[in-house]
């Protein structure tokens, strides 16, 4: 049952992680999964998550006005195509929405409002109304390939491409994600101790992105977990997960004096449009989780997490994920 566990692909929750990475439309590669790997193995995973975000954290202060509700189906996927290189997919749809927290809405972007003077945004669509908005995200493909063979470390180089498919807004709190194209690039490493119910993985990526703007945003994402066999089927883990944006910009470079400009007035710009996308965003999570095996041909799997340290990003309350997956036997 064991050896079985550790076959294939599944993908990790960026939150907005995102909203990450998932919901910024890529896959993270889980290096234990690659234990094992026979040619025509296969699999397909259905996975809900629900996050809850609050106060934004930024350089000059917080703000706690308002909180979105962000729900997530994904549905993600793999195959060997030999004993080391597996291909891997996914297409996330995502639904979410704004709630303010004050009589005076607490901050909605509406790109609608007439303080646009300078600048006349060209995607009206206002979707911090209260309501739940949807659509597909990003969808991600890549590829893996397994460097070692046998031994209980597994050292796998991956890399996937993540395109929106639909051209969704931007401009909103309520936003699904950030419309741009990335490029991950990374290492996946997965060690299990001999004779030992341990397992240890960890992976690191550094994500190419399109610039908004000619703003560099790419950014590096980490993760880290270790888990115990308390039976043949049941793994419970522990991870980090983190992101870390290289460049991009701070709150108080949208404006010459930010303590004296008056919002939303002093904001009708293109780079104030395009703000989200431009952020500096930095963040750091845990989390812990189980997988559990009914069957060699199937797992169920869930999670929780939480922030431990934000900046220029917005806060889980809470977050959690459920999943299936169900595996396909190759070549023996």
């Amino acid at each position: 049952m064991r050896a079985k566990a550790f076959r294939g692909f599944a993908p990790a929750s960026w939150a907005l992680s995102l909203v990450v990475i998932v919901l910024l439309g890529g896959l993270a590669f889980d290096p234990a999964l690659a234990q094992g790997q026979k040619k025509g193995d296969a699999s397909i995973r259905l996975e809900f998550q629900h996050i809850r975000t609050g106060t934004f954290e930024f350089d000059i202060g917080e703000a706690d006005y308002w909180t979105t509700d962000t729900q997530v189906m994904l549905v993600s996927g793999d195959y060997a195509i030999s004993d080391r290189v597996t291909v891997f997919g996914a297409l996330p749809y995502v639904r979410k929405r704004f709630t303010s927290q004050v009589p005076w809405g607490g901050d909605p972007h509406n790109p609608n409002d007439p303080y646009w003077v300078d600048f006349v945004p060209p995607d009206k669509r206002f979707w911090d109304d209260g309501d739940y908005h949807s659509d597909f995200q990003d969808f991600s493909i890549g590829a893996s390939y397994v460097l070692t063979e046998g031994g209980p470390l597994t050292v796998t180089p991956f890399m996937s491409y993540g395109v929106p498919v639909t051209n969704y807004p931007f401009f909103a709190k309520a936003a699904i994600g950030k419309n741009l194209w990335i490029l991950p690039v990374g290492v996946s490493l997965g060690y299990i101790p001999y004779f030992s119910d341990w397992h240890f993985e960890g992976s690191f990526a550094y994500v190419f992105s399109e610039k908004p703007l000619d703003v560099n945003v790419d950014y590096s994402v980490l993760r880290l977990s270790a888990g115990y066999w308390f039976k043949p089927n049941l793994s419970i883990n522990a991870f980090l997960a983190g992101k870390y944006t290289w460049q991009g910009l701070e709150f108080a470079e949208f404006a010459d004096d930010i303590f004296s400009t008056v919002y939303p007035d002093d904001f009708g710009t293109e780079q104030w449009w395009h703000h989200d996308r431009l952020f500096a965003a930095r963040h750091l999570n845990i989390g812990a989780g189980f997988d559990y095996f009914p069957d060699e041909n199937y797992k169920v799997s869930a999670s929780g997490y939480t922030n431990v340290w934000v900046e220029t990003s917005t806060e889980i309350d809470f977050a959690f994920t459920l999943a299936v997956t169900r595996y396909f036997g190759g070549e023996e």
